[in-house]
């Protein structure tokens, strides 16, 4: 499948027009990951966002005081992650993971904002659709907080 079309599936580009696509797909890049291979790890600097055009990508944390990290997430194809960076410049708040072998799109951020800054109705719609999917993942988050609350 092309990229224009797995970029389609994200979403936070849903609404985009196939130009816009398009567009996207010229700023972005193609990688191939192993198995086990890590994309990055939790606390390092980050600058791009990640969406998965085949394979599967563990997202886990490290266990503050434990060796062991857990699994927060499992994604597959039209997905993205590591997509915090485009709202700061912090450090990585988890560690991606390779599942199987993988093929993933990578976007710079500096890259996506001159994208933005060419196309203004193209920024408001991702930076859009980016703030309702950081709000499903923080309310799946604090009922994740609250189980583990529970359990306690």
């Amino acid at each position: 499948m092309d990229s224009t079309k797995i970029l389609e599936m994200v979403d936070i580009f849903r609404g985009l027009s196939p130009r816009q696509l398009e567009s996207l797909a010229q700023v972005s890049e193609e990688t191939k990951y192993r198995g086990g291979e890590v994309v990055f790890t939790e606390h390092s600097s980050g600058a791009e966002v990640y969406i998965i055009k085949k394979g599967k990508v563990c997202i886990e944390l490290g266990l503050k005081g434990k060796p062991n990290t857990a699994t927060i997430q499992r994604l597959g194809v039209g997905q993205i992650f590591g997509e915090l960076a485009l709202t700061d410049r912090r450090s990585r708040s988890a560690t991606a993971i390779c599942d199987n072998d993988c093929e993933i799109i990578t976007i710079d951020r500096d890259k996506l904002n001159e994208l933005f800054e060419r196309d203004s109705r193209l920024g408001y719609i991702v930076m859009r659709n980016l703030a309702q999917l950081l709000a499903v993942r923080l309310r799946r988050t604090d009922l994740m907080l609250v189980a583990s609350i529970l359990w306690e």
